[in-house]
């Protein structure tokens, strides 16, 4: 892991000088969230999950990512949902294998909103009579949910008074 933090180090030390400004060190621990590191990011991503070291993810390396195949186990449904995305979405040039070019996009999407995208999905899943507003009792219900979220701060906002609430 040293050469790999010291690749990602140099990439966030803008100025050079060795030593992490607030916003360098910041960047260094959340790479996907600055531009100049994004290249740092599809990177890693490459060398996690590219197990034949051919510099590309193959279908099967991109599904070992995510599930551990049993010995003669059939494959969940969700699991061949994954693969048809991967032919369909992801290997955008359709050889078979992700580029750089194509986990880029995969990881990095350009108008995709991480925040309003989970905010959708908690109103989703706790807004039982679907009116598109959450009640006190419905965050209450699934406040396993609520606490397991980056958009309250894994919980932590919720403790705190909202006129919205």
């Amino acid at each position: 892991m040293l050469p790999r933090d010291e690749r990602r180090f140099k990439a966030a030390d803008l100025d050079g000088d060795q030593t992490a400004t607030r916003e360098e060190f910041t960047a260094f621990l959340h790479p996907e969230e600055f531009e100049h590191m994004k290249e740092i990011v599809v990177l890693e991503t490459l060398e996690d999950i590219d197990k034949n070291g051919d510099g590309f993810v193959d279908q099967d390396e991109y599904i070992a990512d995510m599930f551990s195949h049993e010995e003669n186990g059939p494959e969940p449904d969700w699991v061949l949902s994954e693969r048809e995305q991967f032919t369909e979405f992801r290997d955008l040039n359709k050889d078979g294998k992700l580029d750089k070019d194509e986990i880029r996009h995969w990881i990095l999407p350009q108008d995709y909103d991480h925040a309003q995208a989970e905010a959708r999905h908690l109103v989703y899943e706790s807004d039982k009579n679907k009116d598109e507003k959450l009640t006190k009792e419905e965050i209450l219900e699934n406040w396993n949910m609520f606490v397991g979220s980056q958009a309250t701060n894994y919980g932590e906002d919720l403790t705190k008074n909202h006129d919205e609430l």
